[in-house]
């Protein structure tokens, strides 16, 4: 009995020394490796998507390089190149410039915007030619607020087409420094 008793000791010592701590030590490691697991598949996923990813930042630097936005070092430098932007493209059309002004910068869904406000002088075909190369032209810019009046520029007695004075708020989507 003393034997059996004794063999039971040494087996329970055993299993409970050995045998159990080398079973939780290959439990712990299988629970190791299934977290590895799920975390290489998050990996190996995120790594499949590497192709889209980078058609998205190729179509974004070919936006960027076909002049969708107004682009220079500072605001003050896009300003400037927008106003003789407006100028040209309006007296182009057959207008008359007779002064063009910087307006205040716009933040509009994390998109900025600088904007200028040309005064014109123009009968209303060359009005409409002007509108038509502001709201065509690449970078691409935006009349947000028209204002026109009637002009009495014609000579007495002679039949002329009617002169109308426009106020045009001209913005367009900016790229600073290259930041949107």
């Amino acid at each position: 009995m003393l034997f059996i008793l004794g063999n039971l000791i040494v087996l329970v010592v055993i299993i409970g020394g050995i045998v159990m701590p080398i079973h939780s030590l290959f439990a712990d490691r299988d629970a190791q490796i299934a977290d590895r697991a799920r975390v290489l598949a998050n990996l190996e996923s995120i790594v499949a998507q590497a192709s889209r990813i980078e058609s998205f930042v190729s179509d974004t630097n070919a936006q960027l390089r076909s002049g969708e936005f107004l682009a220079g070092a500072n605001e003050n430098v896009i300003g400037a190149d927008l106003q003789t932007k407006i100028k040209s493209m309006t007296e182009a059309a057959g207008a008359r410039s007779r002064s063009v002004q910087t307006l205040p910068a716009r933040t509009i869904d994390q998109i900025k915007f600088s904007g200028v406000r040309v005064d014109l002088t123009a009968p209303l075909p060359a009005l409409m030619r002007a509108v038509h190369a502001i709201e065509s032209s690449k970078p691409y810019l935006f009349i947000v607020a028209a204002s026109l009046k009637s002009s009495q520029l014609g000579l007495q007695g002679k039949v002329e087409e009617p002169v109308l004075q426009a106020q045009l708020d001209v913005y367009g989507a900016t790229l600073v420094g290259g930041q949107r």
